[in-house]
């Protein structure tokens, strides 16, 4: 019995030994396959992140310029509203002033006896200019 004991302890010893250092071995390179690798990724993910601010970057930018348009354009059409609303006034003072002239005009045509009321305002000192 004791000759099969030592057989045994002969055999699986080296056994033992050789699977521990091979556990070893292989534990130490997954580290560092692992740590390469996260190193690598770290660089891509760096990398990836730098595109990312440059790309935010740029829409805002993008973004900001056509909000830029967009304000020049409404300052635009209200410029353009404004001076359409300028002109429509305009007309409508001309027309009411055609109007009132051409009231007075039928006015004295009618009644000439009005045009030397209107004569005599005209000669008034105080319509004079000095």
């Amino acid at each position: 019995m004791e000759g099969i004991i030592n057989t045994l302890l002969v055999s699986c010893i080296p056994a033992v030994i050789t699977g521990v250092v091979t556990y070893l071995t292989a534990s130490r390179n997954a580290k560092t396959q692992i740590a390469s690798l996260q190193e690598s990724n770290k660089h891509e993910i760096e990398k990836l992140m730098r595109q990312h601010e440059v790309d935010i970057e740029s829409l805002k930018e993008k973004h900001h310029l056509e909000a830029e348009k967009s304000e020049q354009e409404h300052r635009h059409k209200v410029e353009i509203m404004e001076i359409e609303h300028r002109n429509a006034l305009e007309s409508k003072e001309k027309e009411q002033s055609n109007a009132a002239m051409f009231g007075v005009m039928a006015d004295v045509i009618k009644d000439p006896s009005k045009l030397q009321g209107i004569l005599e305002l005209a000669n008034n000192p105080a319509f004079k200019k000095k």
